[in-house]
């Protein structure tokens, strides 16, 4: 992705939880692109190992609220907020989910992105956007396949394309 200069006047923030790092790799990256400062949830939850991975998808489906640490960045601060979420058993991760709670009615601007082994989860990103009390500006889902293809770019692209249009 080429970089383009920021208007300095909108100040963004890119919200992250990654447990694997895919998902932050996706962060980065725009993050990067739009010139944003980069918040990663810390999850108080120890999240190693198959039995670990079994109790986030459980928890995720029961809409659980882990504890997460307090964040950096308020918000509130901000003029848009792109949060990424890794999907869990077809949800938002559960520290996504404590987050948008945490914060809920403090978006002036959001956008969405999610990272899957296979994709097709739009409804996953429409309860953040419910969660959050705010419609996005866009959603973009990043598959694994795509990243291990390079692939992502094109999708993040037009992603970017999209919430840079739609500011305000």
């Amino acid at each position: 992705m080429k970089k383009t200069k920021r208007d300095d006047s909108m100040k963004i923030l890119v919200v992250v939880y990654s447990r694997t790092e895919t998902t932050l790799s996706v962060a980065e990256k725009i993050a990067s692109e739009l010139q944003a400062d980069i918040e990663v949830i810390e999850d108080k939850t120890d999240r190693k190992g198959i039995l670990s991975v079994l109790r986030s998808g459980y928890e995720a489906l029961r809409k659980e609220i882990p504890p997460i640490a307090e964040p950096k960045y308020n918000p509130s601060d901000y003029e848009l907020i792109i949060i990424g979420t890794p999907i869990w058993a077809g949800r938002m991760s559960s520290p996504v989910r404590a987050y948008l709670s945490r914060f809920r009615g403090h978006f002036q601007q959001v956008a969405f992105f999610a990272t899957s082994a296979g994709g097709g989860h739009g409804k996953a990103l429409a309860e953040m956007g419910e969660l959050a009390a705010a419609k996005p500006l866009a959603t973009v889902e990043i598959t694994s396949k795509q990243i291990k293809r390079g692939k992502e770019v094109e999708a993040l692209e037009a992603f970017l394309e999209t919430v840079k249009s739609q500011r305000r």
